[in-house]
Order: C-alpha cells, then sequence, then structure tokens
C-alpha cells in the first residue's frame, strides 16, 4: 500500500503501544511482537516498531490501511495525526521527530 499515508514517530522515551491503545480505549489486535492491527475512526491502522517491540517501543511507523467506509470526505495525514495525538495523549513521550505529513501550526 505504497500510496497510503504514512508516518514516523521518534519518541524521548520508550511506550507501551498496547497499553497505551488500551488507555486510550482504541480498539486493537497484535499481530506479532512488532505489529498491532488498530481500528481507529473505522479506518484500519498497521502500527509497526522500528526499534523494539510494540512493547517498548521507542520508534514506530503508522500506516493508512483502509480509509473509513463511512465515504465523508477526510485527508487521510489527518486522520493519522489524529491517531497519533491521541495514542501519545496517554503516555508521558514526548515526539521528538516528525516525518511524514505534519500540520506545522506553531504561532509562537
Amino acid at each position: 500500500m505504497t500510496d497510503e499515508p504514512v508516518q514516523y514517530c521518534t519518541l524521548d522515551e520508550p511506550v507501551d503501544i498496547p497499553a497505551a491503545l488500551e488507555a486510550a480505549a482504541i480498539e486493537y489486535l497484535d499481530v506479532d511482537d512488532q505489529r498491532t492491527i488498530v481500528i481507529y475512526q473505522h479506518a484500519i491502522l498497521m502500527v509497526i516498531a522500528s526499534e523494539g517491540r510494540a512493547t517498548a517501543a521507542r520508534e514506530f511507523a503508522v500506516e493508512l490501511w483502509e480509509e473509513p467506509p463511512d465515504g465523508l470526505p477526510r485527508d487521510p495525514n489527518d486522520l493519522v495525526t489524529a491517531f497519533l495525538d491521541e495514542l501519545l495523549a496517554t503516555t508521558d513521550a514526548v515526539r521528538t521527530e516528525f516525518e511524514g505529513h505534519q500540520d506545522t501550526d506553531d504561532h509562537d
């Protein structure tokens, strides 16, 4: 699925992705030690730990596998960004590196 949005995330500390998904009340299915399928707002995402396991990941990718079937117009990159924001809100980790589409509405 090379045309689908992918965002890469690097954190300042390891995060237990399944525990964060549980805390955010987001449905998921463990595939193996590194991959987790996520259902978020009726979309299907794949979260892949690129460094370590999903239970202690500092680096991971989020791929949009299937857009929501509702047909409502929504930017796929915004959906992935919203997922990451909601996921990381349940942790103390800080995103240290951004790759992929990101909104840069920094008005300081």
